[in-house]
């Protein structure tokens, strides 16, 4: 993929999930390469035709109703404009002549969501996964982990405030192009006004394909992102239940039986994965952040030996601090992961040695500066900047350094994600960041976050891992992963009442007699989200505390990213022990006023 300019329907086609696109008449037109490989079809006998055309039910079987309950399903869809997710379908495909005809046994588990255009339905995106080996299994006793969740698209801060600005840019290029005119009707200037003349018109244009060029990469990365967060979400909740189960099995078995250390490896890998999926998040602006105000030239010089240690002895590491530098509010953890990656990459640009210089100083941008940069918020920042002597970029490479999974290393020696991790932290910390590079003249990255007064930072204790004897409603529309969490907990003591959606769990508050010490409820759900269902329970059991958790953050529970005060929250994926810290610190916590 490096080097290459992305495209969305590429992006789509080779996504791992199985997807299918239909028209509001039910017609295929976009497919992925997973829904091919799944339904054996191929793309050009597929597109144009009928969804019911191309996948009948089978005639063999009298009782079939595949046919009849998808249709259902989507004449939901197309009636309430909202996304209908479907129980385990039985629903056989018709094989190819190549591999014998008739029809094959399959199972599957579906997803149907509408893309809305001017209040109306314009495509709806059917999405399964093959769940024939699960069902199989199921029937003979036996569980199987297999299940994803539904892709959804998180409209984030980001989309509002590229919004905003391209509004402001669309302004401003109206009033260049006006100039424009006006130059062009000047025709009695002088010799020396004229090339003056001239000259304003050459920088207007260059400002204005600046500005476009901006815009058209902050609207790909937008792009790029959203499909992320829906990926990372689906993953999360897969995550949860592997790491749930594998964390239970290694406390309940004994280290010498045979199988013990398999398990611990597929621990491991479960955990590589969720770092994995945290990055995807930071990137898309979606990964929970703990703020503080801090200097960064404290987090600099506290990560002094380590990025000596990083760079070794070939390259000389200088640090600049700035001199009565002003505070930034961040998350300390991820800004000093920005400062390692912009080291990493400054070291890598070097292989025969070379400087490698960190600075840090006070800035104001002003209106001028944030005209020429898209997403700039004039007013006064710190700035932190990392340069090296090393090889440079072109300004090629420059428009792809911040894309996932984009590197120049050689195959095997970088994942990709480090400069997109970078992206992802600066931008829902609300800063910008911008790269000055030439090939043979070394490379510039500048940081710039907003300053803040300084102000004391509180501590939050702990919790220590214990359960408890409380009554907890859990809410999880995913049913795998409300199982894990369900068992979890009442392995810990409490009482668990389980709900599969909003309207169960409010039936549950209304009928039960029971005192109910805490909600514990999914954030993302098809009737309503957690937000609104904690203000309605909260109306009938006003004592109730309440706890989130999501695969990625919801902007009714986040503003701009970061967790609002006092409203705890939960990251998937969820394992055993910090599920149970988090519920017993939200059970002590005092009472919200």
């Amino acid at each position: 993929m490096a080097g290459a300019d992305l495209d969305f329907r590429e992006l789509f086609e080779q996504a791992p999930a199985p997807y299918l696109v239909l028209t509001p008449e039910l017609t295929i037109v976009a497919v992925s390469d997973a829904y091919l490989r799944a339904t054996m079809t191929r793309r050009q006998d597929i597109l144009g035709r009928g969804v019911f055309q191309v996948f009948p039910d089978n005639p063999q079987e009298i009782a079939a109703n595949g046919v009849s309950n998808l249709r259902a399903s989507l004449e939901r869809v197309l009636r309430h404009q909202t996304a209908d997710t479907m129980a385990v379908q039985k629903y056989d495909i018709r094989k190819p002549e190549s591999e014998g005809g008739g029809f094959e046994e399959r199972h599957w588990s579906p997803v149907n969501t509408p893309v809305l255009r001017d209040g109306r339905v314009v495509f709806i995106i059917h999405r399964v996964e093959d769940v024939t080996d699960f069902a199989r299994l199921q029937s003979k006793g036996k569980r199987a982990v297999v299940e994803t969740d539904k892709l959804r698209t998180q409209v984030t801060q980001m989309e509002r405030e590229l919004y905003a600005r391209a509004q402001d840019l669309q302004r401003a290029n109206e009033q260049l192009r006006s100039q424009h005119r006006e130059l062009v009707g000047k025709v009695e200037l002088t010799s020396e006004e004229l090339a003056s003349e001239v000259n304003a018109r050459q920088q207007t244009e260059d400002a204005l394909r600046r500005s476009e060029d901006q815009l058209r990469q902050a609207q790909k990365l937008q792009a790029v992102g959203r499909l992320a967060a829906g990926i990372a979400h689906d993953f999360n909740n897969l995550l949860s239940v592997v790491l749930g189960y594998t964390e239970e099995l290694l406390q309940e078995l004994p280290k010498t039986l045979r199988g013990y250390d398999d398990l611990a490896e597929i621990k491991l890998a479960g955990e590589r994965a969720a770092d994995l999926v945290r990055q995807l998040l930071i990137f898309s602006r979606q990964q929970l952040l703990a703020p503080k105000v801090v200097g960064l030239n404290d987090i600099v010089e506290n990560l002094g030996r380590m990025l000596a240690r990083l760079v070794g002895e070939q390259i000389e590491l200088a640090f600049v601090p700035g001199a009565e530098l002003g505070a930034v509010k961040v998350d300390p953890g991820q800004i000093e992961q920005v400062v390692v990656n912009l080291v990493v990459n400054a070291r890598d640009a070097m292989p025969d040695g070379g400087k490698l210089t960190i600075a840090t100083s006070n800035v104001d941008l002003d209106e001028s500066y944030a005209a020429e940069h898209l997403s700039v918020v004039p007013g006064p920042h710190v700035m932190l900047s990392v340069s090296d002597t090393g090889v440079g970029m072109d300004r090629a490479t420059q428009q792809h350094i911040f894309e996932p999974f984009f590197t120049t290393k050689p195959a095997g020696s970088g994942s990709g994600l480090g400069l997109s991790t970078v992206f992802g932290i600066v931008k829902q910390s609300h800063g910008s960041i911008w790269v000055y590079s030439e090939p043979g003249h070394g490379t510039t990255f500048k940081v710039y976050l907003p300053r803040v007064d300084r102000e004391s930072a509180r501590k939050t204790p702990t919790a220590a891992l214990q359960g408890g004897s409380e009554t907890i409603l859990l809410v999880e529309d995913e049913p795998q992963v409300r199982a894990i969490v369900q068992r979890t907990l009442e392995r810990g003591g409490y009482a668990v009442l389980t709900a599969a959606g909003p309207e169960e769990a409010l039936s549950i508050c209304e009928s039960s007699l029971m005192r109910i010490d805490l909600l514990l409820t999914d954030v993302v759900m098809p009737q309503m989200n957690g937000r609104e269902l904690a203000e309605r329970i909260r109306a009938l059991r006003p004592t109730i505390k309440t706890l989130f958790m999501s695969g990625y953050t919801d902007d009714a529970i986040l503003r701009h990213g970061v967790l609002d005060e006092g409203v705890p929250f939960l990251q998937k994926p969820v394992t055993p022990s910090s599920l149970k810290r988090k519920v017993r610190e939200t059970l002590d916590a005092p009472p919200r006023t």
